[in-house]
C-alpha cells in the first residue's frame, strides 16, 4: 500500500517535470523576447515656406493664449504639482514675449515692464515652493499684472500698434 502511494507521488512528480520542461510554448512565455530595432523615424520636408508677418489676428491669438495660461497659472498656484506651475508660468511668459515681438517699439517697451515682473515670478516659482505664506503675495502680483495687461494690451486697443515685420529680420 505504501509502495503504491509512493508510486503515485513519483509518477505525478515525473509528469509534472516533463510537462514543465518539455513544453516549448511555456518556456517561451518566461524567456524575454529580444527587442525589435527602432523603426526609422520619418522625415518631413517643408513643401513651401509661409510668410508670417505680425498681424492683429496673430496678436489676438497670442493674447488669448496668454489670458488662458495666466488663468491656468492662477488656478494651479496652490496645487501640489510643481511641474504644472512651472509649465503654466513658462507658457504665460512665452506668450507675453510673443505679443511683445509683434508690437511697435514704444508699446513693446511698456509691455517689457510686465514681462520683467513675470520673469521675477517665474524665478520665484522655479527657485522655491509655493506655500500658503507666499501664495497670497504671488496671487496679488499676478492679479495686478493680469489687470494691467488686460487694460493696456487688449487686442482691441493694439490695432494700430502692430509692427510690419518681426524683430531680427
Amino acid at each position: 500500500m505504501m509502495f503504491r502511494k509512493n508510486n503515485h507521488i513519483l509518477l505525478l512528480a515525473i509528469l509534472l517535470a516533463f510537462s514543465l520542461s518539455g513544453c516549448a510554448q511555456l518556456k517561451d512565455k518566461f524567456v524575454p523576447k529580444p527587442k525589435e530595432e527602432d523603426i526609422e523615424t520619418q522625415t518631413y520636408y517643408v513643401v513651401r515656406e509661409y510668410d508670417v508677418t505680425p498681424s492683429i489676428e496673430l496678436y489676438t491669438k497670442r493674447y488669448t493664449f496668454w489670458k488662458n495660461w495666466h488663468g491656468e497659472f492662477l488656478s494651479v498656484l496652490l496645487a501640489s504639482n510643481h511641474k504644472k506651475k512651472v509649465v503654466a508660468v513658462e507658457q504665460t511668459l512665452s506668450n507675453l514675449m510673443d505679443m511683445q515681438s509683434m508690437l511697435v517699439e514704444n508699446e513693446a517697451i511698456k509691455l517689457q515692464r510686465s514681462i520683467d515682473q513675470m520673469i521675477e515670478i517665474e524665478a520665484v516659482i522655479k527657485r522655491e515652493r509655493v506655500t500658503a505664506g507666499n501664495e497670497v503675495r504671488l496671487r496679488r502680483k499676478l492679479e495686478t499684472l493680469q489687470r494691467g495687461i488686460r487694460t493696456r494690451f487688449n487686442y482691441n486697443k493694439m490695432e494700430g500698434h502692430i509692427r510690419d515685420e518681426f524683430r531680427g529680420k
